[in-house]
């Protein structure tokens, strides 16, 4: 599967997807009446330890005529260096033990939020807790901080000696705030077997989001694949990888692709694919990759379907 085929004939969908009770731009109505209006048949609202947009999303479904797909995107992480997201489908998001861990797992981050604000302070940005919180409508994370840093004048200075321009949010992301990086730190949060079971306790099929970032590096020009890291998620639990997942350049992507492709169909996982939209500077591609190449076609949605009616006997 290359995600590539454009047909006529052929919907496509989007199973990646945020809203601002996370890190997206638009509502959850906002973002399903663009869903609408690209032509796509169904997206998932996938906001990070966030389900609050759901119930509005499903309302705008019905009016637009979208399927939604209910989901939560868990950030999880085997050691300290190490982060890996799980994407949670078809879960039972009014579980009340799930939104007691969700609501745990908000404030973690926000008060890692505080901690990182610190560290960029002393690094030399000006960005305060304030501004950031009044960013974001529901979770706090990275892009919020990253949006604040690169939208404030007062740091353009800086961020041009630093970048040599005024980077996007994806490109401040990966210089200061992923793991190992200066203004980096650390929260409170699950390993990846635990984000499983919580998924699988809540009716949910769990997928590996994004490996093409996460379990990929670039060294001399060249992709270097990580497949232990990979095999991390795969004794944790998964019951899918996001194979249809943009890394860059579309050269980069279909490597990418085809290299996850093969993993899925070695260890029996489910496909999926979407493009992280965000809706503002993000590192996530348009919504649907209407700018990409890589499509992800209704199929896949039915194949996901399936693996959540036989793992639940539905």
């Amino acid at each position: 599967m290359d995600g590539s085929t454009n047909s006529p004939q052929v919907r496509y969908i989007d199973l990646h997807t945020h809203t601002n009770h996370s890190d997206g731009a638009l509502s959850p109505e906002e973002l399903v009446k663009k869903a609408s209006e690209l032509g796509l048949a169904a997206i998932a609202i996938s906001d990070h330890e966030n389900t609050d947009g759901l119930e509005e999303a499903f309302d705008s479904g019905k009016k637009y005529g979208v399927e939604v797909v209910p989901a939560v995107e868990i950030s999880s992480y085997p050691d300290p260096l190490t982060e890996h997201h799980i994407l949670g489908y078809y879960i039972d998001y009014k579980d009340k033990n799930l939104q007691k861990i969700l609501k745990k797992l908000q404030d973690a981050r926000e008060k890692r939020a505080k901690k990182v604000i610190d560290n960029l302070n002393k690094l030399g940005y000006q960005i305060n807790f304030g501004d950031v919180k009044a960013a974001a409508s529901g979770t706090i994370v990275q892009p919020h901080i990253a949006w604040s840093v690169i939208t404030d004048l007062e740091n353009r200075a800086k961020l041009k000696k630093d970048f040599g321009t005024v980077p996007d949010t994806g490109e401040f992301i990966r210089k200061y705030l992923i793991p190992g990086a200066p203004a980096y730190e650390a929260r409170e949060t699950l390993k990846p077997k635990e984000a499983v079971e919580l998924i699988h306790k809540v009716g949910g099929v769990a997928a590996f989001a994004h490996p093409c970032w996460t379990t990929v590096t670039k060294e001399n020009n060249k992709l270097v694949f990580d497949d232990k890291k990979f095999e991390q998620l795969v004794k944790a639990g998964v019951d899918g990888v996001e194979v249809l997942a943009h890394r860059g350049s579309e050269e980069d992507t279909r490597e990418c692709v085809e290299h996850f492709t093969a993993l899925a169909e070695k260890y029996k996982l489910v496909v999926t694919g979407g493009s992280d939209y965000h809706g503002f500077g993000s590192a996530g591609k348009s919504l649907g990759f209407t700018d990409f190449y890589l499509k992800v076609p209704y199929r896949v949605l039915e194949e996901l379907k399936l693996r959540h009616r036989n793992s639940y006997k539905i």
